[in-house]
């Protein structure tokens, strides 16, 4: 179904995503229709520009929208959100683009690419889905970094902190999946082709020391994905976002709100008194200038201000993790058995259509045939591990079949020579032959009985030598 879900337009194609259920949430479906796929997809592609199918064009590779389709589901992206997403291996953009169209002008976008020419198609491919879409406009966070995807400095800059989601857009190989596995925050969602699998890898919430479970890993599906090139060497940092008034709505509703909160204290007109009474409350926000408050929060990440969860709210989120998770491995029970019902009846179809087969192969032949030819068509329209014996078998039948045909064109062939001899007896009668000539050929033959057909011909030859020998020796008498 996936790659019968194209269409000639945009919303075309995202409709047949939709019909064929590759897209289940509304927001996935409003990031397809915001973001158009034609805008990524290099000039020599653009007449396949809504194909579900992957294109490629030097070093600029576009997945296939069932792809992003899955990829974007796996993610569990929040909308309006205020997090961090990082794309390693971003390629043309459209993908981050799709995610940005969900989680909103609020959240930090980083892609990783090593391809200088992509990065500048990738960023010409941004600012026309900006013009053309009004609401694309506000998102200005989007930061492209020259960079080895597989070299991300996890001990410097905004990595130190984490990233709310990753998306990995080449293949890696498994060892090389705990260098990203670090990148990720505790409650953070990492989607990408591990080798030939896509797995979603989620980082639990764990306390002190206890990493046993740290990570969840879920295969989505089976894949075939260029590899994430490791060379050149690029040590890779990504710089830690610096607070600055003009990017606060950026910022975490914690951040924002603590901040709101020291600038209107250090803006109050109240006086502290010199020496503080024991007794009463300071305002020591108050006791800074703005401008040195202002100094001080560049200092912070985003979630500095963030507080700390409590034991009972640590229970209660496991507790809803636990649920959730309960209705998906439910939901997964019944759509395998829904798959196993749907399996058991086409095999139910498939035999009977093998036993059709074999009656009129019955009926073809003229005899039985080995029980086996059951087994063999479906075997081979179910898959079979032992297709030598299949093809062995069903090359007997064929041989059978060509037999029975050879046979009766030996026979019919026969019988024409034999009447062909008849009437060249007859001939020689009436042109005045000797009598023992004419009474041999005139006499009627004796039955024929079936032979072999190198006896037959042997047989025929010897007839013929006979019958030339008698004609000839006649004919002399007669002369003299």
């Amino acid at each position: 179904m996936a790659w019968r879900s194209s269409g000639s337009t945009n919303d075309e194609m995202v409709n047949n995503l939709k019909r064929f259920g590759l897209i289940s949430s509304i927001a996935v479906e409003n990031a397809f229709r915001n973001v158009d796929r034609s805008l990524f997809v290099p000039e020599s592609d653009k007449q396949r520009a809504y194909s579900d199918q992957p294109l490629k064009d030097g070093n600029v590779h576009l997945s296939a929208p069932h792809i992003y389709c899955s990829v974007l589901e796996a993610l569990e992206l929040e909308a309006d959100t205020s997090g961090s997403f990082l794309n390693a291996g971003s390629g043309s953009g459209y993908l981050t683009c799709l995610a940005a169209s969900i989680m909103g002008p609020r959240s930090s976008y980083y892609c990783v690419e090593i391809h200088e020419d992509v990065i500048q198609h990738s960023t010409r491919a941004m600012e026309c889905w900006k013009e053309r879409h009004q609401s694309a406009m506000a998102i200005s966070d989007i930061e492209i970094i020259h960079g080895n995807a597989l070299e991300i400095d996890a001990e410097e800059g905004e990595a130190v902190l984490g990233f709310d989601r990753i998306y990995i857009g080449a293949a890696i190989e498994t060892e090389d999946l705990h260098k990203f596995q670090k990148l990720l925050k505790p409650g953070g969602i990492l989607v990408g082709p591990v080798e030939d699998e896509l797995l979603k890898v989620v980082r639990n919430h764990t306390s002190g020391h206890n990493i046993d479970n740290e990570f969840s890993q879920y295969v989505i599906s089976g894949v075939r994905f260029a590899p994430l090139i490791a060379y050149p060497s690029i040590e890779t940092v990504i710089a830690a976002r610096v607070w600055n008034p003009s990017i606060h709505n950026q910022f975490p509703d914690s951040f924002r709100s603590s901040c709101k909160e020291l600038l209107l204290c250090s803006n109050a007109d109240f006086e502290q008194p010199i020496t503080p009474q024991p007794t009463r409350q300071l305002n020591v926000a108050s006791m800074l200038p703005k401008a040195i408050w202002m100094e001080v929060m560049s200092y912070t990440h985003r979630d500095w201000f963030k507080t700390p969860e409590s034991e009972v709210e640590v229970l209660r989120r496991q507790l809803k993790e636990e649920r959730e998770n309960a209705e998906k491995a439910n939901r997964a029970r019944l759509e395998a058995e829904a798959r196993y019902h749907t399996a058991q009846r086409e095999r139910d179809v498939y035999q009977l259509l093998a036993r059709r087969w074999k009656s009129r192969l019955h009926v073809q032949l003229g005899e039985d045939v080995n029980d086996n030819l059951e087994d063999a068509a479906i075997s081979m329209l179910f898959g079979a591990s032992d297709n030598v014996s299949i093809f062995r078998l069903l090359r007997r039948v064929q041989d059978q079949m060509e037999d029975t045909d050879s046979e009766e064109e030996e026979d019919e062939s026969e019988d024409d020579r034999d009447q062909s001899e008849a009437e060249d007896g007859v001939a020689m009668d009436e042109d005045g032959a000797s009598s023992s000539t004419g009474s041999l050929i005139a006499s009627e033959p004796a039955p024929v009985q079936l032979v072999s057909p190198s006896r037959r011909q042997k047989m025929l030859g010897e007839s013929e030598r006979t019958v030339t020998t008698v004609s000839s020796s006649s004919i002399s008498e007669d002369d003299i």
